[in-house]
């Protein structure tokens, strides 16, 4: 502290004083105030207004955001801190573009067929398809001869609170990737029955590029659960959020700390990251849901923090 009194002393002699512009931004906290940063929490929501308007043939070709930015006192859009979901709706014939300033979307056919174009890559989607794509080229989403209903999550909100750009097409690990309905539906089947500790299954998907870590995106991650009748997901927590589109699952809720969420479908639902929280079946068929998980980056970190309840 004593060299550092002395370099500001000299400084000041040579400048006549030790503030600039620089030393102006500069701010001082104790370590404690860190941890008690107000930090507004991530609300446990269940989203079915903005479900409802991509099913309303009145909305005609948009994007629906699920967006609770503003609950979170953040200034751009975001269903979590690092992640953002929206439904959007095309019209038969016609053609939505997206491009959004982030480095992966995943993307889930609800509802109908058609194509997406995005550089040189092309893809077609039926529903109950899956895709993967990197940012920072415009993706072209075209409509079959019916109005079509895809699920898209990205990590924008990540680059909006770093104010950063996407990686060049070229050089992104994430890469156009593909799991058609038929074939996740497959791997889905392998598994029933086969129920792991913490209660019910799931398919991770991956793509070639991460496969080492599981994963589709460097800190997202995507999973399609599965419950089979009857089925309870006993209580855990985890770091990491889910956000969380209900595939099929009538007769199905979670318990996200003590309180009852049911499941409505194709609604949008957030569990916050630390909360208890279990699924349960009432449904003979059982239940299925994909989840995206900023997993990635808590993989990363070695953080996860699984821990059953």
């Amino acid at each position: 502290m004593a060299e550092l009194a002395e370099r500001q002393e000299r400084a000041s002699a040579k400048n006549g004083s030790s503030e600039t512009m620089y030393s102006q931004r500069a701010r001082y906290f104790d370590a404690g105030a860190f941890f008690k940063a107000d930090l507004s929490p991530i609300p446990a929501a269940g989203f079915v207004g903005e479900r409802d308007q991509a099913f309303d043939p009145g909305t005609g070709t948009k994007l629906i955001l699920v967006d609770q930015g503003e609950a979170m006192n953040v200034d751009f859009p975001a269903t979590t801190p690092l992640v953002l979901a929206a439904y959007a709706r095309i019209q038969a014939g016609d053609v939505l573009t997206h491009n959004p300033c982030a480095s992966t979307i995943f993307g889930f056919v609800i509802k109908g067929h058609g194509g997406l174009i995005q550089g040189k890559d092309k893809i077609g989607w039926s529903a109950g398809d899956v895709f993967c794509l990197p940012g920072g080229v415009p993706i072209s989403f075209a409509s079959g001869d019916e109005d079509s209903i895809l699920w898209l999550v990205s990590n924008e909100p990540q680059f909006s609170f770093e104010r950063c750009s996407p990686p060049q097409i070229s050089s992104s690990l994430v890469k156009a990737t593909h799991f058609p309905a038929d074939e996740m539906g497959g791997e889905l089947g392998r598994l029933a029955g086969r129920e792991y500790g913490e209660g019910g299954s799931a398919v991770i998907l991956a793509s070639e590029n991460l496969e080492r870590g599981r994963g589709l995106s460097p800190t997202l991650t995507l999973s399609m659960n599965q419950l089979g009748a009857g089925a309870t997901q006993p209580p855990h927590r985890h770091n990491s959020v889910a956000v969380s589109l209900i595939v099929n699952g009538p007769n199905c809720y979670s318990m996200v700390d003590g309180v009852r969420m049911d499941w409505l479908p194709w609604s949008t639902v957030v569990t916050p990251p630390g909360s208890m929280h279990s699924h349960h079946s009432e449904d003979k068929n059982g239940a299925h849901w994909l989840i995206v998980q900023d997993g990635g980056l808590y993989n990363h970190c070695r953080t996860m923090g699984f821990s059953p309840g």
